[in-house]
């Protein structure tokens, strides 16, 4: 019988991170392949910032609470848990 791995339960957000980092960079590659690397870059290092260590969803309950609405993406009752 084969061994289990013991990370096989850990999500990885290697996904999420690639997916911030080429983002930007392919919107802006036809106007500067520079700035798009910048910016890419920019935006991976706060996405990481903002993410690393915390729960999936952190992010977007943050940005929730500060009054950015999401319809569809989180129920409504959320609402009323959160003080």
């Amino acid at each position: 019988m084969r061994t289990v791995p013991r990370l096989i339960d850990n999500h990885s957000r290697l996904g999420e991170y690639l997916m911030v980092f080429m983002v930007p960079l392919f919107m802006l590659r036809t106007l500067d392949p520079v700035a798009g690397l910048v910016v890419g870059i920019a935006a991976t290092a706060l996405y990481l910032r903002f993410t690393l260590g915390k729960p999936q969803g952190y992010l977007l309950h943050c940005l929730y609470r500060a009054g950015i609405p999401f319809s569809g993406l989180l129920p409504p009752r959320l609402r009323r848990l959160t003080p």
